[in-house]
């Protein structure tokens, strides 16, 4: 059999970049694919868990070897860190905060690492208070101490930008209190230190395993992406393709049997110790289930997976040089591509929510 050369994706400006090559690429099937390296996607998270399954599942679900691709998965703490990983291509790909690239590229315009697909299209970070809380509003937050996990973290500008906009003044209305997370800032709460606290999605969720209900203030606005290594990406569209694929069905999987995902997390990494098995398990699906409603939810049909747009940059970039964390914009063209989506979004995912009903 004669061996089909890959094409090169010629990256472009936001939506106007080319898909010629891409579309020829991904003719070539998938046994072809697997010949060539692997493909190695991070995380932004120091420690992984059983929510990162949109990232990690592709692996012993074999979503990425369906696709024809080899993915090698791993975690960095943070996403300076996954993304400095990317740029200087000793990981191809990486899941960071829309924020994180952008200042990056501020700082290094030549920085090869462009965004290729939105994943959380919600706010991870938000402000929640107890349900039986008399505060029902943002501005009912004012001379009242919200808990942070420290005063460098990320949900800060997102925090000040939510306070802003009810009319507050982030600096004096309110007191900030590091409180760390999980189990300690649980504490602070119920002991009454703060009356409210702004970490992010999945640590909230946690804490509402821990015996509260919230109420959530979140800030409407996307907040993490995949990034690629500009060169990388250039060279290789279709593996960078494939990969995006099998994000989009561990995606679906782990929205339609989140059980399931936790489980198979488990054989990866071993069941929490101290915990019974149906606590262990209530706590986790409770975790995913919150988080995964920041993605696209694979029932709806009126959205693409991965989509964004310049309004959508141009947006963040409005809200950064807001809250001070960007002395001035860029062109946001610069930052992202959606040459890949068309293709990302032929994916079948019939056989993915075949497989998920099998397993709950």
């Amino acid at each position: 059999m004669k061996r089909r050369q890959f094409g090169k994706l010629a990256l472009g400006t936001g939506a106007a970049a080319s898909l010629s090559s891409l579309m020829a690429a991904a003719g070539a099937g998938p046994a072809l694919a697997q010949t060539r390296a692997p493909v190695k996607l991070w995380g932004a998270s120091a420690t992984l868990e059983a929510y990162h399954g949109f990232l990690f599942l592709g692996n012993p679900l074999g979503f990425y070897r369906d696709q024809g691709v080899q993915v090698e998965f791993g975690t960095a703490a943070g996403s300076a860190a996954t993304l400095q990983l990317v740029a200087t291509n000793q990981v191809q790909m990486g899941y960071i905060g829309m924020d994180v690239l952008i200042q990056a590229r501020l700082r290094n315009p030549t920085l090869p690492a462009t965004a290729v697909y939105l994943h959380d299209i919600g706010n991870i970070y938000e402000i929640v208070v107890p349900e039986e809380s008399a505060i029902r509003t943002v501005a009912d937050l004012a001379g009242k101490n919200i808990g942070v996990a420290n005063l460098a973290s990320g949900a800060i500008p997102s925090l000040r930008g939510t306070l802003a906009g009810a009319g507050l003044n982030p600096d004096s209305s309110v007191g900030l209190i590091p409180v760390g997370n999980g189990a300690a800032a649980a504490a602070a709460l119920r002991a009454g230190r703060v009356q409210a606290l702004s970490l992010f999605r999945a640590q909230h969720a946690l804490i509402e395993t821990l015996g509260f209900k919230f109420r959530y203030f979140t800030r409407d606005a996307p907040s993490a992406i995949i990034v690629a290594n500009s060169n990388f990406l250039r060279d290789n569209a279709d593996a960078a393709t494939r990969v995006l694929r099998g994000i989009v069905m561990a995606s679906a999987f782990a929205q339609a049997a989140p059980e399931a995902t936790v489980r198979e997390f488990w054989k990866l990494h071993g069941r929490p110790q101290g915990l019974s098995e149906e606590e262990a398990l209530r706590r986790s699906v409770h975790v995913l289930s919150s988080t995964a409603r920041l993605w696209k939810d694979h029932r709806d049909a009126s959205k693409r997976w991965g989509a964004m747009d310049t309004a959508t940059w141009d947006r963040m970039q409005d809200f950064l040089l807001q809250q001070r964390q960007i002395p001035n914009k860029i062109d946001s063209n610069s930052l992202f591509t959606t040459a890949l989506l068309d293709e990302v979004n032929k994916v079948d995912l019939a056989p993915v929510l075949a497989l998920a009903a099998r397993s709950r």
